[in-house]
């Protein structure tokens, strides 16, 4: 068996000299059927992993516009597919859940976007439409979202919100829940509020405050007096109106009761009688975030008061 440590090789495989020939035909032919197989099934086995790989978003990374959308995204939405949100929430007077390290802060400039390569921009009904536009011509998918004026706009503003981000279970349990409670009757005004802000400024019947009194069971005795948006009001005509529930809304909470209570002892009795209510600061920049909440809450002081009303006259 001369040469039988010698090696022939042919297409990379190699034998030794003392195999047949017939034999590696035969394990030529055994390997490239298992090739050829290989090469057919190929495209099944692509197509079986497009089957089992999870579905992805096509939104997967979100760049907001908007203060209001801002907040929506940091608070609703996973951390990971937030890319920019505007410089306004990097403070904290705006911003109540945290701010991821990697998200970007912009200041309403598109080329500030253009870099981070977002899959969706959210834009809000106003501001920034220059960059919104720009954006657009470049081929970025850009959404409006209609501000939100009214508890029907807050439903309008959910849905669209729902339809750009698509399934997302915070927002949908938010919308369930504000409609659940618009849904639910309206109590008969057997109690009185009054809103002041902290410059003086009360809120008649065209603002979504005024339809949150109403909608919890108080009557707006700024509305009875025919405001229909906004207008100053002294604490003398406060006191005189004299509403069951005074509805604090603006600036720092506690320096704004020290302060009231300070200039007018009525003040403090409401103050020391708990029949105050502090609306928080999102509702005046971002309703959606606090609306039901506000809701909710308004409704149970409205049954306290009643409560303790009851228990007096009995």
């Amino acid at each position: 068996m001369a040469g039988q440590f010698g090696f022939t090789c042919r297409l990379r495989i190699c034998w030794p000299r003392h195999v047949p020939v017939d034999g590696l035909r035969r394990r030529l032919s055994a390997q490239n059927d298992k090739l050829s197989m290989i090469l057919l099934l190929r495209p099944f086995f692509f197509l079986l992993l497009l089957v089992v790989a999870p579905t992805i978003s096509a939104e997967s990374r979100v760049a907001s516009l908007n203060l209001c959308i801002d907040q929506v995204l940091l608070n609703w939405v996973a951390p990971q597919r937030i890319a920019s949100v505007t410089w306004l929430s990097g403070d904290e007077h705006y911003r109540k859940a945290p701010l991821p390290e990697h998200v970007v802060l912009n200041r309403g400039r598109a080329e500030e976007l253009l870099r981070l390569h977002p899959d969706l921009v959210l834009v809000g009904q106003y501001g920034a439409q220059r960059a919104a536009k720009r954006l657009r011509e470049l081929g970025l998918r850009v959404v409006d979202i209609p501000d939100a004026y009214s508890l029907a706009q807050l439903v309008q503003q959910l849905d669209a919100l729902q339809q750009a981000l698509g399934d997302n279970s915070a927002l949908a349990a938010q919308r369930r829940r504000l409609q659940q409670l618009l849904a639910e009757s309206a109590v008969p005004g057997g109690a009185s509020a009054l809103i002041l802000s902290a410059n003086n400024i009360t809120y008649g019947s065209g603002m979504l405050e005024s339809q949150l009194l109403e909608r919890a069971g108080f009557e707006n005795l700024a509305a009875r007096d025919g405001a229909g948006q906004l207008r100053r009001v002294s604490l003398e005509e406060v006191v005189a109106a004299q509403p069951d529930l005074l509805v604090l809304y603006g600036g720092d909470d506690e320096f704004a009761l020290a302060h009231l209570a300070e200039r007018h002892p009525v003040i403090r009795r409401y103050v020391d009688s708990g029949r105050v209510f502090t609306l928080p600061a999102e509702l005046g920049f971002c309703p959606v975030l606090v609306a039901a909440d506000v809701l909710q809450q308004l409704k149970e002081k409205r049954e306290s008061l009643a409560s303790k009303s009851s228990d007096r006259h009995q």
